[in-house]
């Protein structure tokens, strides 16, 4: 970390995708998975050449998210702004939901930067929670929640008492929350196949109704950054609380899959996404028997 903040950040930017190469080149494994799940993705609508080449840009996509995500931490908000614009009507978007004074339930996934998206809603006076997964080694989930802390985010881990996030919807907070990884809370379509997915935005959205705001912060390869929107959605509940969380979920993973066809190669392949979808479970047995 202490040799990546002093380099202006296009030349940290390059540091940052020669490391991913080199991650790719070491971890074959993850390289395997990713053409696995665009293969799973994208099948004959695009060509193995095409999908390689998606492969190759998302390691180096990782590379580059680790070092802007240090960097950013540290920029003076002069050099962020001059960096990172916002979609025509955004802000207005952001500031029309906050004044229904329900919070707002900020809904993304590991596509561009969205730590950087973060670091432009707390400057503009935004109280901002970052609901996070434990990194596998504590010293990674220290650096990662004092980097955020930095940029004014409040972080809560997962595997903890949600009561501050639900209270700070309550005094119209932003809770930001990355749903793209594998679970098995509820299976929904995800690139038109079953996905094992997370509940929890469903839930929270048809407990306490807050606005879901879909978003994603991508880069153009040469240090500028652009905060888009997918739109919203209101999660309104029937009285059956099953199909309700189906029906949010199902709407949260279609807005995700349309952000990430825009931009595959900003998104991680390499993470085993349809690892407990219900036709990756039965291969995987048949395999094993």
């Amino acid at each position: 970390m202490s040799l990546i903040r002093p380099l202006p950040l296009p030349l940290a930017l390059r540091v940052g995708s020669g490391l991913g190469t080199l991650m790719r080149l070491v971890a074959k494994k993850r390289y395997r998975v990713a053409l696995k799940n665009l293969e799973i993705a994208f099948g004959d609508t695009k060509s193995s050449e095409e999908k390689k080449r998606i492969a190759r840009e998302c390691f180096k996509h990782f590379g580059m998210f680790a070092v802007e995500s240090l960097k950013f931490g540290y920029m003076s908000q002069e050099e962020v702004d001059r960096r990172l614009s916002v979609q025509e009507g955004g802000l207005d978007l952001l500031k029309e939901l906050s004044s229904e004074q329900k919070g707002i339930l900020l809904i993304t996934g590991h596509l561009g930067n969205f730590e950087i998206a973060a670091r432009w809603i707390t400057a503009r006076g935004y109280e901002l929670f970052a609901l996070a997964r434990q990194a596998r080694d504590r010293g990674t989930t220290d650096v990662m929640t004092q980097t955020r802390e930095r940029m004014g985010i409040k972080v809560i881990t997962i595997d903890k008492s949600l009561k501050p996030v639900l209270a700070g919807l309550k005094r119209n907070a932003l809770v930001a929350i990355i749903c793209d990884q594998n679970a098995r809370d509820v299976v929904v379509p995800f690139f038109g196949r079953p996905t094992g997915t997370v509940d929890g935005p469903a839930r929270i959205a048809l407990r306490m109704g807050p606005p879901m705001l879909f978003f994603y912060c991508v880069r153009d390869g040469k240090g500028h950054y652009t905060i888009r929107s997918n739109g919203q959605y209101w999660a309104t509940p029937t009285g059956d609380t099953q199909a309700d969380v189906i029906r949010t979920m199902t709407e949260v993973n279609k807005r995700l899959e349309e952000m990430i066809r825009l931009y595959p190669e900003q998104w991680l392949w390499f993470h085993n996404r349809w690892k407990s979808s219900p036709k990756v479970e039965e291969e995987h047995a048949v395999h094993a028997a």
